[in-house]
């Protein structure tokens, strides 16, 4: 089913349509569009008051992404407002506007909210983990800011520091651009220095950014280093290439910054204020770097969408609902449940299903290959060595509520075999199945390598893909976000079993989103 998300922030409208596959919370982005609406345009924040002009942009830019979603078969739309809305006196007669003239109904976030939602996203599109991450998050009137793991947020906060906001208190109209960030440094400082020494008190493995304003500044940063970067999701942002970036963008008119190489010239008036909130956060809570993060608010949404249909199904007594829980409680439970798992288990199904005239296994069989792709990592909760091996021994020698001995026995056969040694009789466990059930373990390592090498570095580059037989050789067509040079690489290799289960040659014909080739290549 696909699910549509509108995000109604301070700068701009976000929508997001997700496929899910509701049987194993997998999902896939199939559309995805911004519109840069300044709802808190003319000093709508410090009046308190959205204009009306704000207002009627917002309406038909939320209009349009409604029209969008349920063209593209958006089966649900949830739209979220943030800063701007919750602010202002006239707020919920924008909220009254959008429901009596698109029929969406607009649900107001109060900070925690927005920040919670915000970890949802961050932690389905990164692999935290076990490791505790400060997120930030800048938007147009506020900025978030959440201390979590992989699984569980510890600290969510919301302060009145956001980049629009700032940049129409601070930096507008100044004839001193110098002085007037100097005001607004102090301002910045005496705001955050209480929330940092808060945070401070956790040990952080890591700073990760998302916002259009960090996304902005990696992307210029990128072009000044002379990388050829089309997609910044886990690009670092060194604090001294920040301090470096403000000197060089304070002594520019708004005019000459949109003229840089990297600049969204819609953002060169704001971003010097967003960056300000970067620069003193990073400062304060004493990091040298972030990391860029693409997944945000819009992206919790739709997964918190997914999770409470989920429930739902659980407490109806779904069967399919509780043998995906007592999976994902094991890989919890290993402290390895992240983005990285659901990522290969959505391309090892899609695989599947491609492939499915080639192998002709049981629908069913798409459980095994699905639960061995969430687990393929939980041995590295005993060790880095021979981690695939620990996995399959714990998934043998963990309760899987739901599932039969059997098919936990086949996956963790599956699981030990996405990567190394490919399965050979001398191995005790695997010439104990029957037949069948030895293909059965051929066929899904085969496909789950395949994907685990298409997320080799974990960073969801590869958003779709497509597997075709043509003769002797099987193409496999990767649509990618970004370089995915790497993950190509990493497929080929791992595409050993896949020629010796199937006896065809595999190819990799890797695309961008546009549909431009990127790269090609074969095992030969």
């Amino acid at each position: 089913m696909l699910f549509g998300a509108i995000d109604v922030g301070t700068n701009s409208i976000h929508l997001i349509v997700v496929e899910l596959d509701s049987a194993f919370d997998t999902s896939r982005v199939v559309y995805k569009a911004r519109e840069m609406v300044r709802l808190g345009s003319e000093d709508a924040l410090e009046r308190g008051r959205l204009s009306r002009k704000a207002m009627e942009r917002g309406v038909e830019a939320i209009a349009r992404f409604a029209q969008a979603a349920h063209e593209r078969g958006a089966r649900r739309v949830r739209a979220v407002a943030t800063s701007a809305v919750r602010e202002t006196e006239n707020g919920t007669d924008f909220r009254d506007m959008v429901e009596e003239r698109t029929g969406v109904k607009l649900e107001i976030l109060d900070g925690s909210e927005e920040a919670r939602l915000i970890h949802l996203g961050v932690a389905n599109g990164y692999p935290l983990y076990d490791r505790v991450a400060c997120i930030i998050d800048i938007g147009g009137g506020s900025t978030e800011f959440v201390v979590a793991d992989g699984d569980h947020p510890y600290l969510v906060d919301s302060v009145k520091l956001g980049s629009l906001r700032l940049y129409d208190a601070y930096l507008r109209g100044k004839r001193d651009p110098l002085r007037a960030a100097r005001a607004l440094d102090a301002h910045v400082t005496e705001v955050l220095g209480p929330l940092a020494e808060r945070i401070r008190h956790y040990q952080l493995d890591l700073a990760l950014g998302t916002s259009g304003t960090i996304m902005g500044l990696a992307a210029v940063d990128a072009a000044q280093r002379g990388l050829a970067v089309k997609r910044v999701h886990g690009y670092a942002l060194s604090r001294a290439r920040l301090e470096t970036l403000q000197r060089q963008m304070l002594v520019m008119g708004e005019a000459e910054r949109r003229r840089m190489p990297g600049m969204n010239p819609r953002r060169a008036d704001i971003i010097v204020a967003g960056n300000a909130v970067l620069i003193r956060a990073l400062a304060l809570l004493g990091r040298d770097e972030i990391i860029v993060c693409e997944r945000a608010l819009r992206d919790g949404v739709v997964v918190d969408l997914a999770q409470r249909d989920r429930a739902l199904a659980q407490r109806l007594g779904d069967e399919r609902a509780r043998r995906v829980e007592a999976v994902e409680a094991v890989a919890r439970r290993y402290e390895h449940l992240g983005g990285h798992q659901r990522h290969v288990a959505r391309l090892g199904l899609v695989l599947f299903e491609r492939l499915a005239p080639l192998h002709n296994l049981a629908p069913a069989d798409r459980d095994l290959l699905w639960a061995a792709a969430m687990l393929h990592g939980i041995g590295r909760f005993v060790s880095e060595s021979a981690h695939h091996k620990h996995a399959a021994y714990l998934i043998r020698n963990t309760p899987l509520e739901g599932w039969r001995d059997d098919e936990r026995e086949l996956v963790a056969q599956i699981a030990r075999y996405y990567r190394k040694a490919m399965p050979k009789p001398s191995h005790l466990e695997y010439a104990a199945l029957a037949p069948e059930d030895r293909r059965r373990v051929d066929v899904l390592a085969a496909l789950l390598r395949i994907a685990d090498g298409l997320d080799i570095r974990h960073l969801g580059v590869v958003t779709d893909v497509a597997a075709t037989p043509e003769g002797g050789i099987v193409v496999v067509s990767a649509q990618a976000d970004g370089d995915a040079s790497g993950e190509v690489e990493a497929a080929m290799e791992k595409a050993d079993l896949f020629e010796r289960t199937f006896g065809l040659r595999a190819v990799f014909d890797v695309v961008d989103a546009s549909g431009s080739a990127q790269a090609q290549g074969d095992r030969a």
